[in-house]
């Protein structure tokens, strides 16, 4: 026997839907599973790098004026998938004249993010779950160590390769990261401080295992003090934050001569909408444009 729908209960029916859909929607953007936007424009591309079975996706983004003597500089920034159309826009609505090419290191995925491979590439072998009171989630059972592997690709095949493909000038080079991306950032900044000229950091995940940028912080300032005692020549170093709390990273590094320090809060913003403001900042930071 058929039972009558009411109005009432297809009402409700589609109401129990349309829940759903957004519910599942909204834990696909929070994970970084819906879809990338894709730069249409004959001034991007992308190619991919690295072994065949597991890539990097490489976008890049020319400018549309010509490359001076000494080539474009450029900014590098992780998780390309989502922050290269982020830099593309921000750099075409403010700096449309400015000889500075975007690259983003991203993966062959049509989303903005791959989870897995970020917590690969972008972490130390330390594992430690994001606490709880965060509302996030850990790595779990996610490979983790791939930090070393990829900057040492940065440094001896993209910037070879780009290179190759474009007028580059490797001493006006900037990274950004937010998030994981962040803690890459910090971490090549310890390790590598003149591989970039500038490096950006948007609320960088200071908490992996348990607070080990922290410690790379202080042994950096204790390298550098007893090295000669600064950094020469000096290198900027842009923290971006959402929220109203302070990084706890800014202690460490704080008064170290040579060091650059620039500290932009975003109290309006949360941990993942504060991708676009400090994007924006990291442009500034490149362009000369941030104030101290």
């Amino acid at each position: 026997m058929q039972i009558p729908l009411t109005r009432r209960s297809i009402l409700a029916a589609s109401l129990v839907a349309m829940a759903g859909s957004m519910a599942w929607a909204q834990e696909r953007r929070q994970r970084g599973l819906e879809p990338a936007e894709k730069i249409a424009d004959p001034r991007a591309s992308h190619f991919d790098l690295g072994p065949a079975e597991t890539p990097w996706r490489i976008f890049l983004g020319l400018p549309s004026v010509a490359a001076p003597p000494g080539g474009y500089s450029a900014i590098l920034a992780l998780d390309g998938n989502a922050t290269f159309p982020i830099l593309w826009h921000l750099r075409e609505e403010l700096a449309p004249e400015a000889p500075v090419a975007l690259v983003g290191i991203g993966y062959p995925v049509e989303t903005r993010f791959d989870p897995t491979r970020r917590w690969f590439d972008l972490t130390s072998p330390g594992k430690q779950a994001v606490p709880a009171r965060q509302g996030q989630r850990g790595p779990g059972d996610r490979p983790t160590g791939g930090q070393d592997a990829l900057l040492e690709m940065i440094a001896a095949q993209l910037l070879p390769e780009l290179g190759r493909r474009l007028p580059l000038d490797t001493g006006n080079l900037t990274l950004f990261g937010h998030s994981l991306g962040g803690l890459f950032v910090l971490n090549a900044l310890f390790t590598r401080p003149r591989l970039f000229a500038r490096y950006a950091a948007a609320d960088p995940s200071t908490w992996w295992n348990a607070g080990e940028p922290l410690r790379e912080a202080r042994a950096f300032r204790g390298g550098i003090l007893a090295a000669g005692g600064r950094l020469d020549p000096a290198v900027p170093l842009l923290v971006a934050n959402s929220g109203t709390g302070v990084p706890p990273i800014l202690a460490p590094l704080s008064g170290l001569p040579g060091l650059d320090l620039v500290h932009r809060p975003h109290p309006d913003e949360n941990h993942g909408s504060v991708i676009r403001p400090a994007a924006r900042d990291a442009l500034a930071l490149h362009l000369g444009r941030l104030a101290g």
